[in-house]
């Protein structure tokens, strides 16, 4: 995506979801780069921490924000849901409380690419380099005016690139398809957007960067993952069994 304007208000097709838990720090960062690149629009905070404190400061410093929240967390996917239920644009803009934005998004360039590749699921605005080589190197090169995409194979992992709570565009018509995601882990909706053909775009060379590291957040609804080597080497071996269509769980 090109970045020659310093600002790209939001259109009214798109509805800004959100999705947070309990880092108000990070939020702040990540919500005031993206408003700076990109005014305006419908915003919608899910907020699963279950903190009134952070329901209190959210309510406090982002006033104009739809936030849905509740005394009991939800985990990610049933966050997802709950908030993808109020949205009635066509198109929806997902983004997590730890990305920071440097640029802003070229809607134009991404809504045309949806609306002319019907492959094309997903349009995930992180930075391209963020992404190992291995993975980079089975996309192909795609188009709109200058601005430049690339769009992953449906080879390139056997779960990734068909959706990603990241920072990226999609249409809510492919949510409604697949929902509720609940049903599902994470990968495991990426994975059957895939199995319909549908394709990930990556914007080169991406307008937002990860800043939650070292600070992940548990999900209720998710095994925590493995920390010794031999829980590790159980948890691969599991997720290769998984791949190879002799387990239903990848976990």
């Amino acid at each position: 995506m090109t970045a020659e304007r310093t600002v790209a208000p939001v259109p009214d097709t798109v509805t800004i979801c959100l999705t947070s838990c309990g880092r108000l720090d990070l939020l702040k960062r990540s919500l005031g780069s993206f408003e700076a690149f990109n005014p305006g629009g419908a915003l919608i905070i899910s907020e699963d921490s279950a903190d009134p404190a952070m329901r209190d400061a959210i309510d406090r410093d982002f006033p104009r924000a739809q936030l849905l929240w509740e005394p009991e967390r939800r985990g990610l996917m049933r966050s997802i849901d709950r908030m993808y239920a109020q949205v009635k644009t066509p198109y929806i803009f997902h983004t997590e409380d730890d990305w920071l934005f440097d640029a802003p998004v070229d809607w134009a360039a991404a809504i045309r690419l949806l609306e002319t590749r019907a492959e094309v699921s997903n349009i995930s605005v992180r930075a391209f380099d963020e992404i190992k080589p291995k993975y980079r190197a089975r996309s192909d090169r795609a188009e709109v005016g200058e601005a430049v995409f690339q769009v992953m194979r449906l080879d390139a992992h056997p779960e990734f690139f068909g959706w990603s709570s990241g920072p990226g565009l999609m249409r809510r018509q492919t949510y409604l398809a697949h929902a509720p995601f609940a049903r599902m882990l994470h990968d495991q909706v990426s994975a059957a957007i895939k199995r319909e053909g549908g394709r990930e775009a990556y914007a080169l060379p991406g307008v937002a960067r990860h800043i939650g590291q070292e600070r992940n957040v548990t999900d209720p609804t998710t095994p925590p993952r493995a920390k010794t080597k031999l829980g590790k080497y159980v948890r691969w071996a599991k997720k290769r069994l998984y791949y190879w269509g002799l387990r239903k769980d990848p976990y």
